[in-house]
Formats: structure tokens, sequence, C-alpha cells
């Protein structure tokens, strides 16, 4: 009886003459993980900032969370126009609002998330004042003037800056951390909820914030759907990234040819086979219930395997998530 983790392996190579991969467990040092930390803060940020300041300003629609109250306090104070010396501190609004939201979070969510979303929140707030004064007039922005920007210039805008939320919120959630506001309180949902993704807690959460801009953008409700759109996109990019690298196939196959099955799928497929006993009550025989977890681009061969034992009854379902080894290479 073969499984992934089995304890019969003595050495590393398994009955069937297939070398087994290595411990997937890799102790990382504290200084390799800061360095990471501090690459995925400032790529969080970045990307953030950039879709905050050159797609979701100029468009004029709030996104949703803190930056979304930002986008409407712009908006209805008119910042741009009326800053005080000249100089635009109004992303200073991300963290006086962040402050008593992540003091919150410290009683349901672990110390490391909130000590990493405060830098994110902190990095970000740091890279919108640089952009708001140093690029006043959105020298990159694929749009123009707020009034004279056509509909089909504010969608394709919604759209980008929505997917660059989305890998910056991926980013973040790589690290344990987030970009706050909104994200935090859909985190501390998230754990009420765990069979929920983050991605669709921090979705549900901005939805609030979408109501709330019904009321700002009363007399043109564009930017209300714009929002619905850039969550939407972002909601989904950062799903895709994080849990679209690791989809794999998992595949059930009831037979009385389990020992047969399984040295094709080791040696073929390079993937480990896991049996369990299983009995037909329709004819009352003893069987086997075999579980193996291959990658997408792999269901042709398994058929393949399958096919050659007509009595062999086998389904399969899609996975979101591997934790532990798992031959990705294959």
């Amino acid at each position: 009886m073969e499984n992934n983790q089995s304890s019969d392996f003595t050495d590393e190579t398994s009955n069937y003459g297939v070398k087994k991969d290595g411990d997937f467990v890799i102790n990382e040092s504290k200084r390799s993980k800061a360095l990471r930390v501090f690459i995925f803060t400032i790529l969080s940020a970045s990307f953030y900032s950039v879709s905050f300041h050159y797609l979701v300003q100029t468009c004029n629609f709030a996104p949703g969370g803190i930056s979304g109250i930002l986008a409407m306090f712009k908006h209805v104070l008119n910042i741009e126009e009326n800053a005080v010396s000249g100089f635009d501190f109004s992303a200073m609004i991300m963290i006086v609002l962040n402050i008593p939201i992540l003091l919150i979070a410290t009683r349901f969510l672990q110390k490391e998330f909130i000590i990493n979303t405060a830098l994110n929140v902190v990095s970000v707030t740091a890279i919108l004042i640089l952009l708001d004064n140093i690029d006043k007039d959105c020298v990159f922005t694929i749009t123009q003037k707020p009034n004279e920007m056509d509909v089909g210039i504010r969608l394709v805008s919604a759209i980008i800056g929505g997917a660059l939320s989305g890998i910056s919120l991926a980013f973040a959630l790589k690290i344990n951390a987030s970009t706050g506001g909104a994200d935090v309180i859909g985190a501390m949902v998230q754990k009420r909820n765990p069979h929920r993704s983050v991605a669709s807690m921090i979705f549900a959460v901005n939805c609030v914030i979408l109501f709330v801009s019904i009321y700002i953008y009363k007399d043109n409700l564009m930017p209300v759907f714009l929002s619905l759109i850039y969550m939407f996109v972002s909601s989904t990019v950062c799903d895709k990234i994080l849990q679209g690298s690791k989809e794999a196939l998992k595949f059930e196959v009831i037979t009385e040819h389990a020992e047969e099955i399984s040295e094709e799928i080791i040696k073929t497929l390079r993937h480990g086979v896991t049996i369990t006993p299983a009995r037909g009550m329709f004819e009352r025989k003893d069987k086997s219930l075999l579980i193996c977890i291959i990658k997408p681009r792999q269901i042709a061969k398994f058929q393949s395997i399958i096919a050659k034992y007509p009595e062999t009854f086998a389904y399969v379902g899609h996975v979101n998530e591997i934790i532990g080894k798992f031959n990705a290479k294959r």
C-alpha cells in the first residue's frame, strides 16, 4: 500500500524504483524571511499606489476600502486644487483610519499579520504622497481630464486598476499581510468563515463602501459601476494568483487492480498513491480505493492508465490548494 508520506520507505527510492522527492519543509532563516517580507511589501505597495494614483483618481471613483474613502474625501473637498501650501498630504488618511482597525484586529489576528500590514500601509501612504506631489498631473495615465473621458477609457482604467490591486493584495497575502482597511476586516470575517477565500470576504466588505459611494456620486452613478468592476477584477486576480499555481486534480479510483494501477501511476506520472480498503455493495466484493493528486496536464495519461482496466470506476474533482509534498514539476 503506497502513500505520499508513507513510513514504509527506508531510503530515497520507492519499491517501484522511482526516486522520492526530498523533504518539502525548508527552514528559512530570519534574514531571508525579512528580505522576502521587504521585497513583497515594496511590490505590494507599489502596485497598489500606481493603481490608485494613475487609474482610480483620474477616473474619479471610489474603489472600496480605505482607498475608497480617500478617493471620496478628495472628490468632496477637491484636494488637488486646494492642497495646503501646494503640498498634498491627503494620503495620510490611510494611516489615520487604519490605526483603530489594526488595534481592534490585534484581538483576533496574528501579531505577524498586524505588523506586516502596518508596514504595507505605511509604504502605500509614503508612495502615494510622493506620487501625489511629484506627478500631480498623472503624466503616465491613459486617461485625460475626468470630465472629458469617455466610458471606454474609464472602463479600461477600472479593469487595469483592479488587476493591479489584485496583484498587490496577492503579494501582501503571500507574506501574511494585507493592504489594510477593508482587507483587515475581511481577514477577521474570513477567520470566522474559513471555507471562504480571503479575497471574497474582502470583496464583501468593500461592498459597504460601494453603497456609501452611491450617495457621494448620486448625480452620476458611473463611478459606482466602475467601483464594482474594479473590486470584482481585484478579487478575481488575487484568487487566481494565490490558487491558480496550486490547482490540481484529485482522482479517486475504485478497483480490484490496486497494485497494477498504483505502479503505473507512480512510474508514469511520478506521483504517489494512497490506498484504502473499500467494498462494492452491488456484488459484495472487497476492492481498493486509490487516491491520487495530479497536475491538470496529466489527465490524458491518467485516463489512459485507467482505460486498461474496464472494471475500474473512477471520478475526478478539482483541488484549489495543495499543502505538503507534491511533485509540481511533473
